[in-house]
């Protein structure tokens, strides 16, 4: 396993910064310049998984984005504290550090979770609140419609629970992406060595799996949550389908001004499999929040 020197040097960024926050160690990037936006990654990923966004909106806004602890960059939590409330924390931090008082808030997938529940406790701070392909509801995956590749990667993956091998992250990323051209020897390398790393700290993988969280809690959010809303959803999304949670999530929210923008050719990993095109759906939402 590569050390924590080399692999800052294989995978930091050129906007790449490591700071103190909220007693973690967190490793976040800043770049570009104007009205702040905060992307929030999904599971197993980290600020990489977000490249696409940033390069498109870090254009015409300051965009930040950070590995959530123990994932990616970042160390764990020292009391093993995983919760809601200390994830929000972090996000305060980390804004505060920067000097940003208002921002816009992006979560995808699993980071709907945290993003939803920051809108509905810091409202005061966001100019904006973007949900991309994010549960409402609690949900069990329907195994019988997997390919056979990949429930045998998971098959194989229980039997070492220290480690994962790469055939395991190439099959999940191809099950969430449309285009297979995507899913490179690189990215499949970033996924195993990075998430590898969150593995060998035992403990804080201990403290997660028992931090319990719900993705329904999102869903009651929504209807405590005015500040203006965009849901972006792809067509081709099979984890959290646009019509059981798309569509719930859109009637859920009680913000007056919410648009739910549908991209074509696009799964549930929106910003490695659509980048470019979901971005461009951002954009209109993003001017007229920040007043640009």
């Amino acid at each position: 396993m590569p050390s924590d020197t080399v692999l800052r040097q294989r995978y930091a960024l050129p906007g790449s910064h490591f700071a103190r926050i909220a007693d973690e160690d967190i490793h976040y990037v800043d770049e570009g310049k104007g009205p702040a936006i905060l992307l929030l990654h999904g599971s197993f990923a980290n600020v990489r998984q977000l490249d696409g966004w940033a390069k498109v909106l870090s254009r015409k806004y300051r965009v930040i984005r950070f590995d959530q602890s123990p994932g990616g960059l970042s160390g764990g939590n020292p009391r093993g504290d995983y919760s809601t409330t200390q994830r929000i924390a972090v996000i305060d931090g980390l804004m505060d550090k920067l000097g940003v008082q208002k921002f816009v808030l992006l979560g995808t997938s699993s980071s709907g979770v945290l993003a939803t529940a920051y809108a509905a406790a810091r409202e005061s701070r966001l100019n904006g609140l973007i949900l991309a392909n994010i549960a409402v509801a609690d949900f069990a995956l329907d195994f019988s419609t997997m390919p056979k590749a990949l429930l045998d990667a998971v098959a194989e993956d229980r039997t070492h629970p220290t480690f994962h091998r790469p055939e395991f992250w190439r099959q999940i990323l191809l099950a969430n992406i449309t285009d297979d051209s995507q899913v490179t020897p690189e990215l499949v390398e970033q996924w195993t060595v990075l998430n590898n790393r969150a593995l060998r700290d035992a403990e804080s993988m201990r403290a997660i799996r028992e931090t319990k969280f719900s993705f329904a809690s999102s869903g009651e959010d929504l209807k405590h949550i005015a500040t203006p809303t965009l849901f972006v959803w792809g067509r081709d999304e099979h984890e959290t389908p646009l019509e059981t949670h798309g569509i719930p999530g859109f009637a859920m929210s009680v913000a007056k001004d919410k648009t739910l923008e549908l991209i074509p050719g696009c799964s549930h990993m929106m910003p490695l499999d659509c980048p470019v095109q979901s971005a461009a759906r951002m954009l209109p939402f993003l001017d007229r929040v920040t007043g640009r």
